[in-house]
């Protein structure tokens, strides 16, 4: 199945997001602009109503029916609305639209019954005289807690509708021309969002094809810049590490060439100075072999480690560090330097026994590298905040603060000069780091120039 591009997992979410946000708000409005609407028409008939009551109610009293009708259709006219006068028995005594002579009595009519019993009374509902839906408002008119007549006043609902439906068609082109700005904003959100992850993947590509030369813009987000910075760490982790190998390889390789053509040249016929090229030939082609079998082992550390190939088992650790001691202790006896070992007994952990004891006889020999003589090395195995910690500590030269962060890359070394001319390979470092992150641990290292360094192992407990 062919994967989709970012931007169509991104862009039909927020669109869908923002219809959906926009129907809500329309549907809420016209609900909420519909009973506005009802309320408003219901007030503007009882102000009419209220209206007609202060002209006819003196006209009541004096029994003068006709001209109560004459009122009525006058002021219907002005104020556009049908208006209503009936007496408490149904019998219509006025009206703005017909003859109150040929109208049925009133007395069954909801709103009528309202206005009787509470004043006041409302109803929507067919109008049988009018032929169409009618809004109804009615109010009685009191004298002494006397009802006099009820007035009620009334406007087709098809007014109401109209500009029921005027106000929806603006609210529905003002929703098409929000529909079509949301879908704008949307689009370009989406893009800005997934341009830079294009541009990334790119750039890994290039990375990976060997284009280690282009940087990455650092986009706007923190989160996506925090990326970009990643990738262009490790675009140059990957050129320096190209350097540092073919530096570390060069290096004895040129010495080499020189040292054979020198021979070839005619210095083999001299014992002494053959005897003594030989030996440095011998010299770099060992830290050559050292080189490749480091490589060797990060290597199938990274292949094992992806295709699951190690074998982890829970034993003992202090068997396994006095291991990893004993196979220094000529180096370290060479410089009469002490190993320190605290651990208990009976402290187990989950391990692949073997790389374990290789890193931490990697730490050692860094330990005694740069120890001095008569130095000491002290390895603490211990339980800490639910995981287990190798520590291994010397009294070493001690590490610069700016060296720490890249201090487990590989061929990074602080000083190549003594490096060399102590044997590493700038490797080992790596080596350990790599086998703390196949138990699932990490690494970690302190220091301080003149007073040595600290390195921990910390792998997940039992």
């Amino acid at each position: 199945m062919k994967k989709r591009k970012l931007i169509w997992h991104i862009y039909p979410a927020f669109l869908v997001i923002a219809l959906a946000v926009l129907l809500a708000v329309t549907w809420c409005a016209s609900h909420s602009f519909r009973i506005f609407y009802y309320n408003q028409v219901v007030s503007s008939l009882e102000a009419k109503a209220r209206l007609v009551e202060y002209q006819i109610k003196p006209i009541i009293i004096s029994g003068n029916f006709p001209e109560i009708d004459n009122i009525c259709k006058a002021l219907g006219k002005t104020v556009s609305t049908r208006i209503t006068v009936i007496l408490p028995d149904g019998l219509v005594i006025g009206d703005s639209d017909e003859n109150p002579i040929l109208m049925k009595n009133h007395s069954d009519r909801p709103e009528i019954k309202e206005a009787i019993s509470g004043d006041t009374g409302k109803s929507l509902r067919f109008s049988d005289t009018l032929g169409k839906n009618m809004m109804y408002w009615a109010v009685s008119i009191k004298q002494a807690d006397k009802i006099l007549a009820v007035i009620r006043t009334s406007v087709p609902v098809a007014i109401i509708d109209n500009e029921l439906a005027r106000l929806y068609k603006k609210i529905l082109w003002t929703g098409l021309i929000i529909t079509v700005c949301a879908a704008a904003v949307s689009w370009i959100v989406s893009k800005r969002l997934s341009r830079p992850i294009e541009q990334m993947t790119k750039a890994a590509q290039g990375f990976a094809s060997g284009q280690i030369s282009q940087r990455l813009p650092i986009p706007d987000s923190a989160e996506l810049a925090e990326l970009a910075k990643v990738l262009n760490e490790m675009e140059e982790v990957r050129r320096d590490f190209v350097a540092n190998v073919s530096h570390e390889l060069k290096t004895p390789i040129t010495s080499i060439k020189g040292f054979v053509e020198t021979l070839q040249e005619g210095a083999i016929d001299k014992p002494e100075e053959a005897k003594r090229f030989l030996e440095i030939i011998a010299k770099h082609t060992d830290r050559l072999n050292l080189i490749v079998d480091d490589l060797l082992s990060l290597s199938r550390l990274e292949e094992d480690s992806e295709k699951r190939k190690l074998a982890f088992e829970t034993v003992l650790l202090k068997p396994v560090i006095i291991s990893a001691v004993e196979l220094s202790k000529i180096k370290a006896e060479s410089k009469n330097i002490k190993n320190d070992i605290a651990c208990d007994e009976k402290l187990t952990a989950k391990i692949n026994s073997t790389l374990i004891e290789q890193a931490v006889l990697n730490l050692i020999d860094n330990a005694v590298k740069y120890s001095p003589e008569g130095g000491k090395i002290k390895i603490n195995v211990k339980k800490s905040d639910g995981k287990i910690e190798i520590i291994v500590a010397d009294t070493g030269c001690g590490i610069d603060k700016e060296h720490l962060d890249r201090i487990f890359e590989r061929f990074y070394v602080v000083d190549k000069a003594r490096s060399r001319k102590l044997g590493g390979t700038g490797l080992g470092l790596a080596i350990v780091k790599h086998i703390a992150q196949v138990h699932g641990g990490g690494v970690s290292v302190e220091s301080t120039v003149g007073k040595g360094c600290v390195f921990t192992i910390f792998l997940p407990q039992n």
